[in-house]
C-alpha cells in the first residue's frame, strides 16, 4: 500500500493527498509492531524531506508523525537542523514541533 501511495505521489504530485494517504497508513502500520520494509521507508524519508514546509502548520503535523512512526532519520535530521536557525516560524507551529519560545 505504500508503494502505491508513493507511485500514486510520483505520477500525480498531489503533495495534500500523499501527506494523507501516507499518514492513514503509517497509523496502520504502527499498529502492526512491524519495521516498514526499508527500501519504502527511504523513499518516503527521502521524499518528506523534500517537501518539509514550515508554512504550514497541518502539513508540519502530519510530516512529524510519519516521521517519529516510521522513524525516518533524514527527515528527522532535516527538521533537527532546520530548527537550529528558526527565525519566522509561526509560533503554532513552533508549538507543535515542541520548540516554543518562552514568554
Amino acid at each position: 500500500m505504500f508503494q502505491n501511495a508513493l507511485d500514486h505521489f510520483k505520477n500525480n504530485n498531489d503533495k495534500n493527498d500523499f501527506l494523507v494517504i501516507l499518514s492513514q497508513l503509517t497509523d496502520r502500520q504502527v499498529i502492526t509492531y512491524e519495521l516498514l520494509r526499508s527500501d519504502i521507508r527511504n523513499e518516503i524519508d527521502r521524499i518528506l524531506t523534500r517537501l518539509w514546509n514550515t508554512d504550514s502548520y497541518d502539513e508540519v503535523d502530519i510530516i512529524l508523525s510519519i516521521v517519529v512512526n516510521l522513524g525516518l532519520e533524514i527527515c528527522f535530521n532535516k527538521i533537527k537542523e532546520f530548527l537550529k536557525q528558526y527565525k519566522d516560524i509561526d509560533q503554532s507551529i513552533l508549538d507543535e514541533i515542541g520548540m516554543s519560545t518562552p514568554n
